[in-house]
Order: structure tokens, then sequence, then C-alpha cells
């Protein structure tokens, strides 16, 4: 069973913040190792971010125009595991949400539950993103976008 792994690519050290010039690839491109990415600014030099593996572009959390810090997240991409098996116990198994009913106690919560996608929790499941540590968008629900906002917050505060 081929398993992959959501890499997060961060700008690399900076000293001071940088500019985002280009995104030299798009979402769903499968790029090899090496490949440019993005085209980065500082201080009048350009540095360019290269994959390090082969994989497919998930998404972009900068833009052009962007100023970004140093090891601040810039894409999430996909990358094939090799074939070890390591899973392979996981077969067969119910979906997370279908495996247990949901508690009396938190079926009568007086508070509100979380409200998040499909999408948006499988890439905090991913990337082992506490969903209750997230703020929820303009709707009310905590979606990718929110998501990858706080990632990006997350790994800002690390600075």
């Amino acid at each position: 069973m081929k398993q992959t792994t959501t890499h997060l690519i961060c700008a690399p050290t900076l000293h001071g913040y940088a500019r985002v010039e280009a995104l030299l690839a798009s979402p769903g491109d499968l790029v090899e190792a090496d490949t440019p990415l993005i085209s980065l600014v500082l201080d009048g030099e350009q540095l360019v971010v290269h994959a390090s593996t082969q994989g497919v572009i998930e998404s972009f959390v900068v833009m052009p125009e962007d100023e970004i810090g140093s090891d601040e997240l810039l894409l999430m991409m996909e990358v094939e595991e090799p074939d070890d098996k390591w899973l392979d116990w996981m077969e067969g198994l119910p979906p997370a949400c279908a495996a247990m009913p949901l508690p009396a106690a938190v079926a009568d919560a007086s508070e509100p539950l979380l409200q998040v996608t499909r999408s948006a929790a499988a890439l905090a499941a991913r990337l082992g993103v506490d969903l209750a540590q997230v703020h929820a968008g303009p709707s009310g629900v905590i979606d990718e976008a929110a998501v990858e906002a706080w990632v990006r917050q997350a790994l800002g505060a690390r600075r």
C-alpha cells in the first residue's frame, strides 16, 4: 500500500525579511527533487527555494509580493513514501469518526462543537495540528485555509 506524507517546505534561515517574487510551480504539479519552487528577493538578491525530493505540490501558503521571515511556511507537498508496509495493520479499520458513537456528555454540551471540513481535518491530522487551537473562518467553520493560517502563525511564533 503506497503512503504519502505532507512535507512542509519552509523559507531558509534569513537575516531579515524577504519578498516572494514568484511561484515557480502550481498546485497539482509533480516536481522532481531540486526543482525550483519559489523565488524570493532579500536585499536585492534573488534566492530560490527548491524541492528537496520528488512530490506533488499540494498548496502554497504564500503569494507573490508577500513578505516572509526566516523559516516561515511556504508550501505543502505530498511525497510518496517507500512501500514498507508499516501501516498495513490499518487496512479494514473504520474511519476514525465512525469508530465510536458520540459520548452523551458531548452530545448534550452547551458549548458549540467545532465545525470542521473533511479536508481541513485531514490536513490537520497529517500535520499534527490540534484543531481546538485553530480559529474558525468567517463562516464559523474551520477549513483548510484556517489550518494553513494557524500553521503559518505557529511557525512564525517559533522565531
